[in-house]
Formats: C-alpha cells, sequence, structure tokens
C-alpha cells in the first residue's frame, strides 16, 4: 500500500468567475447577491435531493450552483476529468477510479455520507433472519457496483458462507423491490434509498447493514487546480453543506420534505418516510478523517486484490476549507 499524503491549499487567494452563455441543466440559487457559479456533480443521493429541494442553502452562501443529479458515478468522474464540472462527489470505488485517472489533479475536500449505505432486504413476511437463512436462495444485486464489492467484503469475513452458496440475479435498483414482492427473489442488496423505499413501503425489512464490513465513504472532489483559484468559494460552498447536515440532524422532517419534492421534480417517488429513514441509519459526517481514509485504502486494496484495477493510488486531501467553512457557518 503507498503512503498518503496530503496537500494543503489554505494560503490560495480569492478568486471570482463568471460563466456567461451555458445551458443550464438544473441551475439553483439564482439572486442579485450571488457572484459565483459552481458546476457541481452530485449524484440521486438523499442529501443531494435535498440540497435541490433547498437552493437557499446555496443563497445564503452567495453562490449561484449549477448542480446536475448524475445517474452514475462514472459519469460524474468523466464530467469532472473532462472539465465539465467543477466539483463532484463519489463513493470509494469512484475515489479510487479518479485519483487512478488524475493522480496529480484531484483533492478531496469532505465527505457527503459513510456507514449504512448499503443494505440487504428480504420481504418483511419471509422467516429469512441471516444471510445463512439465506443459503441457496435467490438474491438480486447490480454486478459491478459498490453492492456486490460489499457483499464480497462480507463473505471474505464469513468461514462458512461462499458466493456460490446463492443465486444471483443481476437486477438494476429500479426493479428490486417489485421483484421482492413478486417473489422472483428473495431477497437484494443495494444502496440507499432503495432499502429504506422498501421498507417504507411495506414491502421489505433489513436483514443486514455493512456499515461495520465497509465505510464506502462518498467524498466531496475537486482539481487542485480549482481550489487553488477559489478557496473561498469552495468555504462557502462547504458551509452550504453544513447547513444541510444541521437541517438533517435537527429537522429530519423538514429535510424529508424537502427531498421528497426535489426527488418528484426529478421523477423519482421517495417517501418522507423512507427519508426519514434515511437521514437516521446513514452518517453524513463531511470531514475527511483517519476512518475515512482508511476505508479508501481497503477499498483501494481490496479492488487490486480482485485485479479490478492495476495501480492502487495515493489520496490527496484537504481539511482547511472545511475548517474555514466551519469557522464562517458558526
Amino acid at each position: 500500500m503507498k503512503h498518503t499524503r496530503k496537500t494543503n491549499f489554505r494560503n490560495v487567494g480569492k478568486s471570482l468567475i463568471l460563466l456567461l452563455g451555458m445551458t443550464l441543466i438544473i441551475l439553483t440559487g439564482c439572486g442579485s447577491n450571488a457572484d459565483t457559479m459552481i458546476r457541481y456533480g452530485g449524484q440521486y443521493y438523499p442529501e443531494e435531493f435535498l440540497l435541490q429541494g433547498y437552493p437557499e442553502l446555496w443563497t445564503e452562501q452567495d453562490l449561484v450552483v449549477e448542480h446536475i443529479l448524475f445517474s452514475s458515478g462514472t459519469e460524474n468522474n468523466q464530467a469532472l476529468i473532462a472539465g465539465e464540472i467543477d466539483i463532484n462527489v463519489g463513493a470509494d470505488s469512484r475515489t479510487v477510479a479518479l485519483f487512478n485517472a488524475m493522480p496529480e489533479e484531484t483533492v478531496i475536500i469532505a465527505t457527503s455520507q459513510r456507514g449504512d449505505r448499503y443494505s440487504t432486504i428480504v420481504r418483511g413476511d419471509s422467516d429469512f433472519q441471516s444471510w445463512e437463512d439465506l443459503r441457496g436462495h435467490t438474491v438480486g444485486v447490480r454486478l459491478g457496483t459498490g453492492a456486490e464489492q460489499v457483499l464480497l467484503r462480507y463473505f471474505e469475513l464469513q468461514p462458512n458462507l461462499a458466493w456460490e452458496d446463492f443465486e444471483w440475479v443481476n437486477l438494476g435498483v429500479e426493479d428490486m423491490i417489485a421483484a421482492l414482492q413478486s417473489g422472483s427473489i428473495d431477497a437484494f442488496t443495494a444502496w440507499e434509498p432503495t432499502p429504506a423505499i422498501a421498507e417504507a413501503q411495506g414491502v421489505g425489512r433489513v436483514l443486514f447493514s455493512y456499515g461495520d464490513i465497509a465505510l464506502v465513504p462518498v467524498s466531496i472532489h475537486t482539481t487542485r487546480a480549482f481550489a487553488e483559484s477559489h478557496h473561498d468559494e469552495l468555504v462557502r460552498f462547504l458551509a452550504a453543506h453544513i447547513a444541510k447536515v444541521e437541517l438533517i440532524q435537527n429537522d429530519p422532517q423538514r429535510a424529508a420534505e424537502l427531498a421528497v419534492a426535489a426527488a418528484a421534480a426529478q421523477g423519482v417517488e421517495v417517501s418522507t418516510d423512507a427519508f426519514l429513514r434515511i437521514f437516521e441509519r446513514v452518517d453524513f459526517s463531511l470531514e475527511f478523517d483517519e476512518a475515512a481514509l482508511f476505508a479508501l485504502e481497503d477499498t483501494a486494496q481490496f479492488l487490486y486484490d480482485q485485479d479490478r484495477i492495476d495501480n492502487i493510488p495515493e489520496f490527496y486531501w484537504d481539511n482547511s476549507f472545511l475548517e474555514e467553512a466551519q469557522a464562517l457557518h458558526d
């Protein structure tokens, strides 16, 4: 495993940008006081829906944010690599891929979520209480995603279980709940919000969540060039994320209602109950700490051992942006 090291951009001056003539996919935070536009690549994550549903989080920081929700972390990474966005988010395996693609250009400035992001769901009326009970049964999972990876890592730790003990069905998350309800599968493993939706609809219940097996942090990345030239903007950007987390913690009902409306606008049906379950289950801490670093290194080593990547990258991060954002927020 290569050593990690930190890149610090504390002493970078303020720079304002004005982008004209852009075709906006999603534009939030318009207002006469806003002096900076940031192109932010999000994903279909619960906290991303909240950010879309409450654009005042941006305008309170005098920011205009073009908030684009990508359907996959791969597309999100490609957009950052191509310079089509300034900041993006990605789960652990996508962070590894990004640093392998741009090893000298990427920096982590915070995390977005971690912990029990992935869960295995069984029907609510079933007798299954453990993976041992599921032996020989049919389980849905989207192969090639983080869900498959957390399962592989789980089975590595179970001497009495093997991947071959189950019948696997490659399913998209959009089809999993219906398949479970119809009985064509006996369980599925997916990332939020699909598990919480299955619970809220009364279709399924959680058999197992994997935060203790793999922390799978979602990191917030940018390029070091952007960090150098937009220090103050990144501080204010993270101050908005701090306010987002406080809303989740202090008024989850309102946070859930805002997220529901934003999800509906994207054609995604997630109930208030489902968002409340997610906000309670998932850790939305922003600090990129030793636990997050260890999780990334562990994921990189796992992917390398599985011959899924050729190199284990070094990870560069800078917590000073978040520290200054916290001081600004306070």
